[in-house]
């Protein structure tokens, strides 16, 4: 296992635990909510209620979700830089395993934020469909592949990655959709802490841009030219 792929993995660990982080946020701001508004403001109490409306809505969840968030995003750009600078420690489960990572890491989160009614449903649906698609067009062209190299009666496993002949390279689209929906995202959560204002135009905006390049990145993978020679003999 080499650093890289160290990362990847720990990406992929750490996706559950954010979308806990914004959905805890989202139901402790609801119930926040919920308990100011059925108080008599004009009563004693109504003081003592909103005070425990604040500590149960703490302003620091959010920010830190985002400041996870953030860390997440710059190990996907170190593992990719450690890849490239020491050619050695990249692999070819590395190209299957990263874009894996960020397809994981970005249909749970899209589905967190819409749960939490940040994120349009018919947009994340697209980026889901797009995805599992993605992942069975994937396991086929290898699995074609892998059969024609190793012979129908071979016990390799399908993704193996000492014996599969193609690895992922993401097309400049692909790479451009997946920072469009990550910053998305990022926008997503940083609307959450208190201190920052999205616009709602920007996010429709970008909402809009993000569809588009989602519907025209998803050719590169069914058509095949996704896929290079991985050099495995």
């Amino acid at each position: 296992t080499t650093v890289p792929n160290i990362l990847t993995l720990s990406r992929i660990a750490a996706t559950p635990y954010l979308s806990y982080l914004l959905i805890t946020h989202h139901h402790t701001k609801q119930t926040s909510n919920d308990l100011v508004a059925g108080i008599d403001t004009s009563s004693a109490t109504a003081t003592a209620a909103e005070t425990i409306a604040t500590h149960m809505d703490p302003s620091s969840i959010p920010l830190y979700a985002l400041s996870l968030f953030l860390f997440m995003g710059f190990t996907d750009f170190l593992d990719g830089y450690i890849a490239r600078k020491f050619p050695s420690t990249s692999t070819v489960l590395g190209t299957y395993l990263d874009p894996f990572a960020d397809k994981v890491f970005i249909s749970a989160l899209s589905l967190t934020l819409w749960y939490t009614e940040t994120l349009p449903g018919a947009l994340v649906g697209l980026w889901i469909a797009r995805d599992v698609g993605i992942v069975f067009s994937v396991y086929y062209l290898v699995k074609q592949e892998t059969l024609k190299k190793i012979g129908s009666g071979n016990t390799y496993a399908v993704m193996d990655p000492q014996n599969t002949p193609l690895k992922v390279e993401a097309s400049l689209l692909s790479k451009i959709n997946t920072s469009l929906q990550i910053g998305l995202i990022a926008l997503g959560i940083a609307g959450e802490v208190p201190a920052v204002n999205i616009d709602a135009d920007l996010l429709t905006s970008l909402c809009w841009i993000t569809a588009g390049t989602t519907v025209g990145s998803t050719i590169g993978y069914f058509g095949g030219s996704a896929f290079r020679k991985s050099g495995n003999k």
